[in-house]
């Protein structure tokens, strides 16, 4: 019996997550001004400064993401049903960033709203852990001749340290949102040159 592919797994998340970046801007409205001077354009677009950030900053996010989701579908040889709802799990968490960051676009020192920005970030990075623990794990839906403890290692590198960061993010937001603020950014960068050797492989489409 022919194994089911992840084809319709990727095709539907690419989907998703095209929608997301697309919401993300979306949450920038165009400034009204009446003044079509230098100093009224300034004045006008100062305010968005935030937004444009966040904008930035999410859209980087969930574009490691969607990079990471490529390369561990590029790995996975078939699907399962389980694994079609991990995805669906680390989808849903990853469709609320937009709604996070426009919130922390209108207060980015409010450590609440800082604080529900990090821990969306949270989950969305749970909900892929947990997909790679269950597929290259628990499963071993690569089908890989590596050990089981070469994969544990593997998964405690790629998802456990990280969660643990989020939520000690989250943690520091409560007390000094502009420090959480910043061990994001450094989060997401970690994340965008940990796999540095990997990125000089050659992609499939």
């Amino acid at each position: 019996m022919k194994l089911p592919s992840t084809s319709r797994i990727e095709a539907f998340s690419d989907g998703v997550i095209a929608i997301i970046v697309t919401l993300l801007v979306l949450e920038i409205k165009i400034p009204e001004f009446e003044d079509h001077t230098l100093a009224g354009f300034l004045a006008a677009m100062t305010p968005l400064i935030p937004k444009l950030i966040g904008f930035a900053f999410s859209f980087f996010t969930v574009a490691i993401f969607w990079v990471n989701h490529h390369n561990f579908f590029h790995r996975i040889k078939h699907s399962t049903w389980r694994l079609l709802w991990h995805n669906n799990l680390m989808l849903f968490f990853l469709s609320v960033v937009p709604f996070t960051t426009g919130f922390v676009g209108d207060y980015p020192f409010d450590r609440f709203v800082v604080a529900m920005y990090a821990f969306n970030l949270l989950l969305a990075g749970l909900g892929f852990s947990l997909m790679w623990q269950y597929a290259l794990v628990r499963e071993n839906l690569a089908e890989e001749t590596t050990s089981l403890a070469e994969r544990k290692k593997e998964f405690m590198n790629v998802g456990v340290y990280g969660i643990a960061m989020y939520a000690v993010a989250v943690a520091v937001a409560l007390i000094y949102p502009p420090a959480a603020l910043a061990m994001l950014l450094l989060l997401q960068l970690a994340y965008f040159f940990m796999n540095s050797k990997a990125a000089d492989e050659p992609l499939e489409e």
